[in-house]
């Protein structure tokens, strides 16, 4: 991971963990369910955001076990270290998962985070290389669908700014790689591990204009608005509201996709 995404994601820490109730707890709810830590054991969150899914295994895992998380993002950071009173096996680093040397571990978790990795395949294989033979690797992706028509309404919006809308961080061709049950579970096999399964988790989430918005500023979506002064981004967040308003998109698919496989 580079640290100009770390950058992206802190300077949308505030639309960010407005979304924490409504999208990403009960998301990473679902992902720690079915990675399911348990009592005693070491896990590597790897690219944790503000610990949504860090501080319910933290809790799973008790005072006899160890979670280790890891991001990018400083200002992420500071926001789930906020949250980690009573918890002291807990401990949030600032680092690249990809070079992270802790371990070996028991779980090594990643909560929409493979897709941003430089390289999908090689990063993740260094997660894994974090774990004990016969620990478990677990990666949440969007399941095919999630999330849209957003990233288009926001194409739309931004494009009269400029003549070249730039990419977002998650690389198209990575995401769909992985988003189907049957394409998650090839790939975490081709990884190396053994007894791949992939659980559906569905949740919808309710839009109104502030929350499309949040989402924009507090996601890697927020890429998209690189380089715009103040002014250009006022006037794509009201191209974008009134499209969104339009096409009477009152709520968005955020089914996630949770593989996990076993390390020999």
């Amino acid at each position: 991971m580079t640290n100009s995404l770390g950058a992206l994601f802190d300077a949308g820490t505030t639309h960010f963990d407005a979304l924490t109730d409504r999208l990403w707890g009960p998301v990473s709810a679902s992902a720690v369910a079915v990675a399911q830590p348990v009592e005693g054991e070491h896990v590597f969150d790897a690219c944790y955001g503000t610990g949504a899914s860090a501080l319910p295994t933290a809790r799973a895992v008790g005072p006899t076990g160890r979670v280790d998380a890891i991001d990018l993002a400083d200002k992420l950071l500071a926001v789930g270290r906020s949250r980690a009173e009573g918890l002291p096996w807990l401990t949030f680093h600032h680092g690249d998962v990809t070079t992270w040397s802790g371990g070996p571990y028991d779980l090594v978790q990643c909560v929409l985070g493979v897709f941003f990795l430089p390289d999908m395949d090689a990063g993740s294989r260094a997660l894994i290389s974090r774990l004990r033979p016969g620990g478990r690797f677990a990666a949440t992706v969007w399941r095919k669908e999630a999330i849209l028509p957003v990233p288009e309404i926001l194409q739309n919006a931004v494009s009269p700014e400029r003549a070249e809308t730039p990419a977002a961080p998650v690389r198209r061709g990575a995401s769909e790689r992985v988003n189907t049950p049957e394409l998650l579970t090839a790939w975490l096999t081709a990884l190396g591990l053994r007894d791949a399964r992939v659980v559906t988790a569905p949740h919808t989430l309710p839009l109104d204009p502030d929350v499309a918005w949040a989402l924009v500023l507090g996601s890697a979506l927020r890429g998209f608005l690189t380089g715009l002064d103040p002014a250009a981004v006022e006037r794509t967040r009201v191209r974008f509201t009134q499209e969104l308003l339009d096409r009477g998109v009152t709520a968005i698919d955020a089914t996630t996709l949770v593989g996990v496989g076993t390390a020999v």
